[in-house]
Protein backbone atom coordinates (compact mmCIF):
# COMPACT_ATOMS: atom_id res chain seq x y z
CA UNK A 1 0.00 0.00 0.00
CA UNK A 2 1.01 3.54 -1.25
CA UNK A 3 1.24 6.02 1.95
CA UNK A 4 1.00 9.51 0.79
CA UNK A 5 3.48 12.12 2.88
CA UNK A 6 1.09 12.87 5.54
CA UNK A 7 1.09 9.32 6.35
CA UNK A 8 4.75 9.35 6.80
CA UNK A 9 4.47 12.47 8.90
CA UNK A 10 2.01 10.91 11.47
CA UNK A 11 3.52 8.25 10.99
CA UNK A 12 6.74 9.52 12.29
CA UNK A 13 5.09 11.92 14.42
CA UNK A 14 3.70 9.28 16.87
CA UNK A 15 6.99 7.64 17.36
CA UNK A 16 8.51 11.14 18.06
CA UNK A 17 5.81 11.85 20.63
CA UNK A 18 6.22 8.66 22.15
CA UNK A 19 9.97 8.55 22.35
CA UNK A 20 9.14 12.25 24.15
CA UNK A 21 6.95 10.84 27.23
CA UNK A 22 9.03 7.93 27.43
CA UNK A 23 12.72 10.30 27.82
CA UNK A 24 10.40 12.89 29.84
CA UNK A 25 9.32 10.33 32.31
CA UNK A 26 12.87 8.94 33.04
CA UNK A 27 13.89 12.55 33.88
CA UNK A 28 11.51 13.35 36.29
CA UNK A 29 12.01 9.74 37.89
CA UNK A 30 14.20 9.72 41.21
CA UNK A 31 17.63 7.83 40.75
CA UNK A 32 16.60 5.13 42.97
CA UNK A 33 16.48 1.53 41.84
CA UNK A 34 12.82 1.78 43.59
CA UNK A 35 11.65 3.99 40.64
CA UNK A 36 13.66 2.40 37.97
CA UNK A 37 12.13 -1.10 38.21
CA UNK A 38 9.32 -0.55 40.35
CA UNK A 39 8.25 3.12 38.79
CA UNK A 40 8.61 4.08 43.14
CA UNK A 41 5.32 1.72 43.79
CA UNK A 42 2.94 4.75 42.89
CA UNK A 43 1.12 3.53 39.36
CA UNK A 44 -2.40 4.16 39.75
CA UNK A 45 -5.09 1.51 38.70
CA UNK A 46 -6.17 3.06 35.12
CA UNK A 47 -2.22 3.13 33.80
CA UNK A 48 -1.77 -0.65 35.35
CA UNK A 49 -4.73 -1.83 33.24
CA UNK A 50 -3.61 0.01 30.11
CA UNK A 51 0.26 -1.65 30.80
CA UNK A 52 -1.13 -4.45 31.31
CA UNK A 53 -2.97 -4.73 27.95
CA UNK A 54 0.10 -3.36 25.64
CA UNK A 55 2.67 -5.35 27.12
CA UNK A 56 0.26 -8.49 26.14
CA UNK A 57 -0.64 -7.49 22.89
CA UNK A 58 2.15 -7.24 19.73
CA UNK A 59 2.55 -8.31 16.63
CA UNK A 60 1.92 -12.15 17.87
CA UNK A 61 -1.64 -10.97 17.89
CA UNK A 62 -1.94 -8.43 15.45
CA UNK A 63 -0.46 -10.61 12.66
CA UNK A 64 -0.32 -14.05 14.24
CA UNK A 65 -3.50 -14.13 16.12
CA UNK A 66 -5.19 -12.36 13.30
CA UNK A 67 -3.51 -14.87 11.13
CA UNK A 68 -4.38 -18.00 13.16
CA UNK A 69 -8.49 -16.30 13.13
CA UNK A 70 -8.27 -16.67 9.48
CA UNK A 71 -7.29 -20.57 9.40
CA UNK A 72 -10.32 -21.37 12.40
CA UNK A 73 -12.72 -18.56 12.69
CA UNK A 74 -14.55 -17.66 15.77
CA UNK A 75 -12.38 -20.03 18.30
CA UNK A 76 -9.61 -17.76 18.12
CA UNK A 77 -11.32 -15.33 20.33
CA UNK A 78 -10.63 -17.62 23.62
CA UNK A 79 -7.03 -16.07 23.13
CA UNK A 80 -8.49 -13.13 24.54
CA UNK A 81 -11.85 -13.66 26.43
CA UNK A 82 -10.12 -16.77 28.04
CA UNK A 83 -8.12 -14.78 30.56
CA UNK A 84 -10.83 -13.90 32.41
CA UNK A 85 -10.24 -16.82 34.98
CA UNK A 86 -6.73 -16.31 35.39
CA UNK A 87 -7.04 -12.34 35.70
CA UNK A 88 -9.55 -13.37 38.30
CA UNK A 89 -6.95 -15.75 39.86
CA UNK A 90 -4.47 -13.31 40.00
CA UNK A 91 -6.47 -10.56 41.32
CA UNK A 92 -7.72 -12.64 44.47
CA UNK A 93 -4.91 -14.84 44.89
CA UNK A 94 -1.57 -13.80 43.85
CA UNK A 95 -1.67 -9.88 43.71
CA UNK A 96 -2.40 -8.86 47.41
CA UNK A 97 0.08 -11.55 48.20
CA UNK A 98 2.81 -10.21 46.36
CA UNK A 99 1.96 -6.55 47.33
CA UNK A 100 1.43 -7.06 50.92
CA UNK A 101 4.79 -9.25 50.67
CA UNK A 102 6.93 -6.65 48.92
CA UNK A 103 7.66 -8.66 46.17
CA UNK A 104 10.14 -7.05 43.73
CA UNK A 105 10.74 -10.38 41.27
CA UNK A 106 8.71 -13.52 40.81
CA UNK A 107 11.97 -15.65 41.56
CA UNK A 108 12.18 -14.05 45.18
CA UNK A 109 9.03 -15.12 45.81
CA UNK A 110 10.32 -18.48 45.11
CA UNK A 111 13.13 -18.36 47.37
CA UNK A 112 11.70 -16.56 50.57
CA UNK A 113 9.22 -19.46 49.99
CA UNK A 114 11.23 -22.43 49.37
CA UNK A 115 15.44 -21.53 49.22
CA UNK A 116 17.73 -20.07 46.76
CA UNK A 117 17.92 -23.18 44.54
CA UNK A 118 14.49 -23.02 43.19
CA UNK A 119 15.16 -18.76 42.97
CA UNK A 120 18.30 -19.45 40.56
CA UNK A 121 16.64 -21.96 38.36
CA UNK A 122 13.67 -19.34 37.82
CA UNK A 123 15.25 -16.36 37.39
CA UNK A 124 17.41 -18.21 34.74
CA UNK A 125 14.24 -19.66 33.05
CA UNK A 126 12.58 -15.81 32.52
CA UNK A 127 15.66 -14.55 31.10
CA UNK A 128 16.58 -17.13 28.95
CA UNK A 129 12.84 -17.21 27.45
CA UNK A 130 12.61 -13.83 27.50
CA UNK A 131 15.66 -13.17 25.54
CA UNK A 132 15.18 -16.46 22.99
CA UNK A 133 11.06 -16.60 23.18
CA UNK A 134 9.05 -13.84 23.56
CA UNK A 135 11.39 -11.03 22.28
CA UNK A 136 12.89 -12.78 19.32
CA UNK A 137 9.58 -13.00 17.87
CA UNK A 138 8.00 -10.14 18.95
CA UNK A 139 11.18 -8.36 16.88
CA UNK A 140 10.87 -10.64 14.25
CA UNK A 141 6.62 -10.43 13.84
CA UNK A 142 7.56 -6.46 14.56
CA UNK A 143 10.07 -6.31 11.54
CA UNK A 144 7.58 -8.63 9.37
CA UNK A 145 4.92 -6.16 10.17
CA UNK A 146 6.88 -2.96 8.76
CA UNK A 147 8.55 -4.83 5.69
CA UNK A 148 4.78 -5.67 4.53
CA UNK A 149 3.87 -1.77 5.14
CA UNK A 150 6.74 0.10 4.32
CA UNK A 151 8.42 -2.02 2.37
CA UNK A 152 11.93 -1.73 4.07
CA UNK A 153 14.40 -4.66 4.65
CA UNK A 154 12.96 -6.91 7.46
CA UNK A 155 16.37 -6.83 9.07
CA UNK A 156 16.36 -2.78 9.36
CA UNK A 157 12.95 -2.95 10.36
CA UNK A 158 13.85 -5.09 13.55
CA UNK A 159 16.63 -3.15 14.28
CA UNK A 160 14.62 0.13 13.87
CA UNK A 161 12.14 -1.44 16.65
CA UNK A 162 15.04 -2.59 19.48
CA UNK A 163 16.86 0.89 18.99
CA UNK A 164 13.69 2.90 19.24
CA UNK A 165 11.76 1.37 22.25
CA UNK A 166 15.11 0.52 23.92
CA UNK A 167 16.29 4.17 23.96
CA UNK A 168 13.41 5.36 26.95
CA UNK A 169 12.84 1.76 28.37
CA UNK A 170 16.96 1.74 29.04
CA UNK A 171 16.82 5.30 30.43
CA UNK A 172 13.63 5.75 32.74
CA UNK A 173 12.74 1.47 33.31
CA UNK A 174 9.42 0.67 34.69
CA UNK A 175 7.99 4.29 34.77
CA UNK A 176 8.52 5.31 30.98
CA UNK A 177 7.37 1.81 30.44
CA UNK A 178 4.65 2.21 31.50
CA UNK A 179 3.22 5.70 30.62
CA UNK A 180 4.16 5.21 27.10
CA UNK A 181 1.79 2.33 26.90
CA UNK A 182 -1.00 3.86 27.80
CA UNK A 183 -1.04 6.54 24.82
CA UNK A 184 0.17 3.08 23.16
CA UNK A 185 -3.04 1.35 24.20
CA UNK A 186 -5.35 4.07 23.29
CA UNK A 187 -3.67 4.52 20.11
CA UNK A 188 -3.96 0.13 18.94
CA UNK A 189 -7.33 -0.34 20.39
CA UNK A 190 -8.87 2.86 18.12
CA UNK A 191 -6.81 1.31 15.52
CA UNK A 192 -7.54 -2.19 15.29
CA UNK A 193 -11.89 -1.47 16.05
CA UNK A 194 -11.39 0.99 13.28
CA UNK A 195 -10.27 -1.65 10.94
CA UNK A 196 -12.94 -4.03 12.49
CA UNK A 197 -16.18 -1.25 11.83
CA UNK A 198 -14.56 -0.65 8.52
CA UNK A 199 -14.48 -4.65 7.64
CA UNK A 200 -18.01 -5.12 8.89
CA UNK A 201 -19.20 -3.35 6.65
CA UNK A 202 -17.50 -4.08 3.40
CA UNK A 203 -18.31 -7.87 4.36
CA UNK A 204 -22.27 -7.29 4.95
CA UNK A 205 -22.40 -7.62 8.59
CA UNK A 206 -22.29 -9.75 12.08
CA UNK A 207 -23.66 -12.86 10.06
CA UNK A 208 -21.02 -12.84 7.34
CA UNK A 209 -18.68 -12.19 9.72
CA UNK A 210 -19.47 -15.29 12.14
CA UNK A 211 -19.71 -17.79 8.89
CA UNK A 212 -20.95 -21.38 9.70
CA UNK A 213 -19.99 -24.79 10.74
CA UNK A 214 -16.66 -24.61 12.92
CA UNK A 215 -15.97 -20.83 11.64
CA UNK A 216 -18.98 -19.45 14.00
CA UNK A 217 -18.37 -21.13 17.35
CA UNK A 218 -16.38 -20.11 20.42
CA UNK A 219 -15.76 -24.32 21.56
CA UNK A 220 -15.00 -26.71 19.12
CA UNK A 221 -15.03 -30.36 19.31
CA UNK A 222 -12.99 -32.40 21.36
CA UNK A 223 -11.52 -34.32 18.23
CA UNK A 224 -11.25 -31.25 16.40
CA UNK A 225 -7.56 -31.41 15.27
CA UNK A 226 -5.95 -27.55 16.11
CA UNK A 227 -8.93 -25.92 18.81
CA UNK A 228 -10.96 -28.40 20.89
CA UNK A 229 -12.41 -27.67 23.87
CA UNK A 230 -10.30 -29.82 26.04
CA UNK A 231 -7.15 -27.57 24.83
CA UNK A 232 -8.64 -24.30 25.81
CA UNK A 233 -9.56 -25.78 28.68
CA UNK A 234 -5.60 -26.08 29.13
CA UNK A 235 -5.12 -22.67 27.29
CA UNK A 236 -7.55 -21.00 30.72
CA UNK A 237 -6.06 -22.74 33.22
CA UNK A 238 -2.79 -23.50 32.49
CA UNK A 239 -0.85 -20.83 29.83
CA UNK A 240 -2.84 -18.34 30.99
CA UNK A 241 -2.58 -18.60 34.99
CA UNK A 242 1.21 -18.60 34.28
CA UNK A 243 1.05 -15.55 31.55
CA UNK A 244 -0.83 -13.75 34.06
CA UNK A 245 0.17 -14.50 37.60
CA UNK A 246 3.74 -15.45 37.75
CA UNK A 247 4.70 -13.51 34.47
CA UNK A 248 7.77 -11.03 35.53
CA UNK A 249 7.00 -8.66 32.09
CA UNK A 250 2.94 -8.30 32.85
CA UNK A 251 3.36 -8.37 36.93
CA UNK A 252 5.85 -5.91 37.02
CA UNK A 253 2.95 -3.03 36.73
CA UNK A 254 1.15 -4.98 38.82
CA UNK A 255 3.98 -4.65 41.18
CA UNK A 256 4.43 -1.04 40.98
CA UNK A 257 0.62 -0.20 41.61
CA UNK A 258 0.32 2.57 44.84
CA UNK A 259 -1.56 -0.21 47.02
CA UNK A 260 -3.43 -3.54 47.35
CA UNK A 261 -6.85 -1.65 45.99
CA UNK A 262 -4.72 -0.21 42.51
CA UNK A 263 -3.32 -3.33 41.94
CA UNK A 264 -6.59 -4.98 41.60
CA UNK A 265 -8.43 -2.15 39.98
CA UNK A 266 -6.06 -2.47 37.05
CA UNK A 267 -5.72 -6.05 36.54
CA UNK A 268 -9.92 -5.93 36.18
CA UNK A 269 -9.31 -2.74 34.29
CA UNK A 270 -7.08 -4.81 32.30
CA UNK A 271 -9.85 -7.48 31.77
CA UNK A 272 -12.85 -4.86 30.89
CA UNK A 273 -9.92 -3.79 28.22
CA UNK A 274 -9.99 -7.78 27.01
CA UNK A 275 -13.48 -7.45 25.83
CA UNK A 276 -12.49 -5.31 23.18
CA UNK A 277 -9.42 -6.86 22.30
CA UNK A 278 -11.35 -9.29 20.42
CA UNK A 279 -12.70 -6.61 18.06
CA UNK A 280 -9.33 -5.49 16.87
CA UNK A 281 -7.05 -8.39 17.18
CA UNK A 282 -9.07 -11.24 16.59
CA UNK A 283 -12.10 -10.09 14.15
CA UNK A 284 -9.99 -8.60 11.13
CA UNK A 285 -8.70 -11.81 10.36
CA UNK A 286 -12.42 -13.34 10.02
CA UNK A 287 -12.92 -10.39 7.98
CA UNK A 288 -10.30 -11.56 5.68
CA UNK A 289 -11.16 -14.52 5.38
CA UNK A 290 -14.25 -13.19 3.78
CA UNK A 291 -12.49 -10.29 1.53
CA UNK A 292 -9.30 -13.01 0.91
CA UNK A 293 -10.14 -16.41 1.03
CA UNK A 294 -7.32 -17.98 -0.96
CA UNK A 295 -4.45 -16.17 1.04
CA UNK A 296 -1.14 -18.64 0.83
CA UNK A 297 0.04 -16.82 3.87
CA UNK A 298 -2.50 -16.09 6.29
CA UNK A 299 -0.22 -13.83 8.65
CA UNK A 300 -0.38 -11.79 5.83
CA UNK A 301 -3.53 -11.50 6.39
CA UNK A 302 -3.84 -7.96 8.54
CA UNK A 303 -1.42 -6.06 6.33
CA UNK A 304 -3.52 -7.53 3.44
CA UNK A 305 -6.71 -6.22 4.95
CA UNK A 306 -5.31 -2.70 5.97
CA UNK A 307 -4.18 -1.97 2.85
CA UNK A 308 -8.01 -2.80 0.65
CA UNK A 309 -9.99 -1.21 4.04
CA UNK A 310 -7.48 1.42 5.40
CA UNK A 311 -5.98 1.98 1.66
CA UNK A 312 -8.77 4.26 0.35
CA UNK A 313 -8.44 6.97 3.13
CA UNK A 314 -6.72 10.38 3.71
CA UNK A 315 -6.17 12.77 6.28
CA UNK A 316 -3.33 10.83 7.77
CA UNK A 317 -5.34 8.02 8.60
CA UNK A 318 -3.21 5.50 7.55
CA UNK A 319 -0.19 6.90 9.64
CA UNK A 320 -2.00 6.49 12.60
CA UNK A 321 -3.31 3.00 12.21
CA UNK A 322 0.23 1.85 11.39
CA UNK A 323 1.32 4.27 14.71
CA UNK A 324 -1.15 2.20 16.82
CA UNK A 325 0.33 -1.42 15.19
CA UNK A 326 4.28 -0.03 15.79
CA UNK A 327 2.74 1.34 18.96
CA UNK A 328 2.07 -2.30 20.04
CA UNK A 329 4.99 -3.78 19.02
CA UNK A 330 7.46 -1.38 20.95
CA UNK A 331 5.06 -1.61 24.27
CA UNK A 332 6.25 -5.11 24.32
CA UNK A 333 9.89 -4.66 23.56
CA UNK A 334 10.11 -2.21 26.07
CA UNK A 335 8.00 -4.13 28.71
CA UNK A 336 10.37 -7.56 28.27
CA UNK A 337 13.46 -5.19 27.91
CA UNK A 338 12.54 -3.31 31.10
CA UNK A 339 11.60 -7.04 32.96
CA UNK A 340 14.30 -9.15 32.09
CA UNK A 341 16.85 -6.36 33.04
CA UNK A 342 15.00 -6.30 36.79
CA UNK A 343 15.61 -9.89 36.59
CA UNK A 344 19.40 -9.77 36.15
CA UNK A 345 19.76 -7.07 38.11
CA UNK A 346 17.92 -8.56 41.58
CA UNK A 347 18.10 -11.97 41.65
CA UNK A 348 21.91 -12.07 39.56
CA UNK A 349 23.59 -9.44 40.00
CA UNK A 350 22.45 -7.63 43.45
CA UNK A 351 22.50 -11.20 45.02
CA UNK A 352 25.65 -13.03 43.54
CA UNK A 353 27.96 -10.48 42.14
CA UNK A 354 27.66 -7.30 43.91
CA UNK A 355 25.61 -7.65 47.52
CA UNK A 356 26.83 -4.05 48.42
CA UNK A 357 25.61 -3.14 45.33
CA UNK A 358 24.78 1.32 45.50
CA UNK A 359 21.06 2.62 43.54
CA UNK A 360 23.13 3.74 41.15
CA UNK A 361 25.17 0.79 40.89
CA UNK A 362 21.87 -1.09 40.27
CA UNK A 363 20.30 1.15 37.90
CA UNK A 364 23.97 1.41 35.71
CA UNK A 365 23.96 -2.53 35.54
CA UNK A 366 20.38 -2.71 34.77
CA UNK A 367 20.53 -0.56 31.59
CA UNK A 368 23.49 -2.59 30.61
CA UNK A 369 21.64 -5.88 31.28
CA UNK A 370 18.32 -4.36 28.72
CA UNK A 371 20.99 -3.67 25.97
CA UNK A 372 22.46 -6.69 26.19
CA UNK A 373 19.20 -8.31 26.03
CA UNK A 374 17.98 -6.32 23.02
CA UNK A 375 21.07 -7.32 21.11
CA UNK A 376 20.39 -11.73 21.80
CA UNK A 377 16.72 -10.54 20.64
CA UNK A 378 17.92 -9.10 17.43
CA UNK A 379 20.39 -11.47 16.51
CA UNK A 380 17.92 -14.28 17.44
CA UNK A 381 15.52 -13.47 15.87
CA UNK A 382 16.19 -15.07 12.24
CA UNK A 383 15.25 -18.27 14.34
CA UNK A 384 11.84 -17.35 14.38
CA UNK A 385 11.21 -17.28 10.47
CA UNK A 386 11.28 -21.23 10.56
CA UNK A 387 8.29 -21.15 11.74
CA UNK A 388 5.41 -21.98 9.27
CA UNK A 389 2.82 -19.32 11.81
CA UNK A 390 3.93 -16.29 14.02
CA UNK A 391 1.54 -17.00 16.40
CA UNK A 392 2.12 -20.95 16.59
CA UNK A 393 6.07 -20.29 17.27
CA UNK A 394 4.37 -18.35 20.41
CA UNK A 395 1.97 -20.57 21.89
CA UNK A 396 4.18 -23.84 21.44
CA UNK A 397 7.34 -22.97 23.23
CA UNK A 398 4.56 -21.14 25.91
CA UNK A 399 2.28 -23.80 26.86
CA UNK A 400 4.56 -26.81 27.58
CA UNK A 401 6.70 -24.28 29.88
CA UNK A 402 3.92 -22.91 31.78
CA UNK A 403 2.92 -26.62 33.08
CA UNK A 404 5.57 -27.01 35.81
CA UNK A 405 5.25 -23.21 36.81
CA UNK A 406 2.19 -23.02 37.51
CA UNK A 407 2.47 -26.28 39.58
CA UNK A 408 5.26 -24.68 41.68
CA UNK A 409 3.33 -21.10 42.09
CA UNK A 410 0.03 -22.80 43.13
CA UNK A 411 1.94 -25.34 45.23
CA UNK A 412 4.32 -22.67 47.05
CA UNK A 413 0.95 -20.33 47.85
CA UNK A 414 -1.30 -22.67 48.92
CA UNK A 415 0.46 -26.24 49.82
CA UNK A 416 2.38 -26.13 53.23
CA UNK A 417 4.12 -29.64 52.54
CA UNK A 418 6.18 -28.10 49.10
CA UNK A 419 9.36 -27.84 49.30
CA UNK A 420 12.80 -26.36 47.78
CA UNK A 421 14.32 -29.89 46.45
CA UNK A 422 11.09 -30.53 44.87
CA UNK A 423 9.65 -26.68 43.62
CA UNK A 424 13.64 -27.06 42.27
CA UNK A 425 12.97 -30.15 40.35
CA UNK A 426 10.14 -29.40 38.92
CA UNK A 427 11.57 -26.03 37.23
CA UNK A 428 13.84 -27.96 35.96
CA UNK A 429 11.63 -29.64 33.70
CA UNK A 430 10.73 -26.32 31.94
CA UNK A 431 13.79 -26.95 29.73
CA UNK A 432 13.13 -30.14 28.37
CA UNK A 433 9.51 -29.39 27.78
CA UNK A 434 10.69 -26.14 26.26
CA UNK A 435 12.42 -27.92 23.82
CA UNK A 436 9.21 -31.08 22.69
CA UNK A 437 7.80 -28.51 20.16
CA UNK A 438 11.13 -28.61 18.35
CA UNK A 439 11.26 -32.31 18.92
CA UNK A 440 7.62 -32.55 17.31
CA UNK A 441 8.34 -30.58 14.40
CA UNK A 442 11.28 -32.81 14.06
CA UNK A 443 9.06 -36.31 14.17
CA UNK A 444 6.20 -34.47 12.44
CA UNK A 445 3.95 -35.57 15.26
CA UNK A 446 -0.03 -35.44 14.76
CA UNK A 447 -0.81 -34.71 18.25
CA UNK A 448 -2.65 -32.03 18.91
CA UNK A 449 -0.17 -29.54 21.48
CA UNK A 450 -2.92 -28.45 23.79
CA UNK A 451 -4.49 -31.48 24.63
CA UNK A 452 -0.52 -32.98 25.32
CA UNK A 453 0.20 -29.79 27.34
CA UNK A 454 -3.04 -30.89 29.28
CA UNK A 455 -1.71 -34.32 29.43
CA UNK A 456 1.44 -33.28 30.68
CA UNK A 457 -0.17 -31.72 33.55
CA UNK A 458 -0.88 -35.16 35.59
CA UNK A 459 2.67 -36.63 35.21
CA UNK A 460 3.95 -33.35 36.28
CA UNK A 461 1.73 -32.73 38.98
CA UNK A 462 2.60 -36.67 40.43
CA UNK A 463 6.27 -35.64 40.12
CA UNK A 464 5.98 -32.40 42.35
CA UNK A 465 3.46 -34.18 44.77
CA UNK A 466 6.16 -37.84 44.93
CA UNK A 467 9.30 -35.50 45.56
CA UNK A 468 7.67 -33.44 47.92
CA UNK A 469 6.64 -36.38 50.27
CA UNK A 470 10.49 -38.05 49.93
CA UNK A 471 11.90 -35.09 51.25
CA UNK A 472 11.72 -33.53 54.67
CA UNK A 473 8.27 -31.28 54.64
CA UNK A 474 9.73 -27.14 55.36
CA UNK A 475 9.51 -25.64 58.70
CA UNK A 476 6.01 -24.48 59.37
CA UNK A 477 6.93 -21.12 61.27
CA UNK A 478 9.34 -20.17 58.67
CA UNK A 479 7.14 -20.62 55.65
CA UNK A 480 3.48 -19.56 57.27
CA UNK A 481 4.42 -15.65 56.27
CA UNK A 482 5.01 -16.81 52.56
CA UNK A 483 1.53 -18.73 52.60
CA UNK A 484 -1.93 -16.73 51.33
CA UNK A 485 -4.27 -16.59 54.09
CA UNK A 486 -8.13 -16.02 53.47
CA UNK A 487 -7.98 -12.82 55.16
CA UNK A 488 -5.81 -11.19 51.83
CA UNK A 489 -9.20 -11.60 49.52
CA UNK A 490 -10.67 -7.97 51.14
CA UNK A 491 -8.46 -5.68 50.11
CA UNK A 492 -6.54 -2.96 52.32
CA UNK A 493 -8.18 0.19 52.76
CA UNK A 494 -6.01 3.28 52.51
CA UNK A 495 -5.18 5.19 55.87
CA UNK A 496 -8.05 6.67 57.96
CA UNK A 497 -10.43 4.99 55.71
CA UNK A 498 -12.15 2.04 57.45
CA UNK A 499 -14.13 0.78 53.36
CA UNK A 500 -14.08 1.49 50.10
CA UNK A 501 -17.52 3.28 48.86
CA UNK A 502 -20.18 0.79 46.61
CA UNK A 503 -18.43 2.30 43.36
CA UNK A 504 -15.05 0.91 44.59
CA UNK A 505 -16.11 -2.18 45.67
CA UNK A 506 -13.52 -4.41 43.50
CA UNK A 507 -16.86 -7.51 44.43
CA UNK A 508 -19.14 -5.34 42.54
CA UNK A 509 -16.95 -4.95 39.59
CA UNK A 510 -15.50 -8.86 39.29
CA UNK A 511 -19.49 -9.35 39.51
CA UNK A 512 -20.36 -7.10 36.20
CA UNK A 513 -17.20 -8.38 34.53
CA UNK A 514 -17.78 -12.20 35.06
CA UNK A 515 -22.09 -10.94 33.95
CA UNK A 516 -20.34 -9.97 30.24
CA UNK A 517 -18.15 -12.65 30.04
CA UNK A 518 -20.92 -15.32 30.58
CA UNK A 519 -22.87 -13.76 28.26
CA UNK A 520 -20.40 -13.89 25.53
CA UNK A 521 -19.52 -17.27 26.08
CA UNK A 522 -23.67 -18.47 25.87
CA UNK A 523 -24.05 -16.34 22.76
CA UNK A 524 -21.44 -17.71 21.06
CA UNK A 525 -20.89 -21.12 22.98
Amino acid sequence: MELSTLDYAVFFGYIAVVLTIGFWVAKREKPTALDYFLAGDKLPWFAIGFSMVASSISTEQFIGEVGFAYRYGFAVSNWEWGVFPAMSIMAAFFAPFYLRRRIATMPQYLENRFGSSARVIFALITVLSYAFINLAGVLYAGGLALHSIFGVNIWLAILFLAVAAGAYTVAGGLASVVWTDVLQTILLLAGGLLVFFLGLDRIGGWEALRGTGDRAHLILPANHPELPWTGMVVLFLSTNVWYYATNQYINQRVLGAKDDWHARAGILFAAFLGIFLTFAVCFPGMIAYRLFPNLENPDQAYPKIVSALIGPLGYGIRGLVFAGLAGAIMSTIESLTNSCSTVVTIDFYKRFWNKQASEPDMIRFGRIAATVILTIGVLWAPVVAQWESIFGYFQQCWFFMAVPVVVVFISALFWKRSNNFSASATLLLCLPMTLLPFVFRILKTDVNDFNMAGLLLIPVVIFHVVLTYLTPAPDREKIDHWLWKPSMLRPLTGRGQSRYPWYKRLALWWAILLGIYVTLYALFW
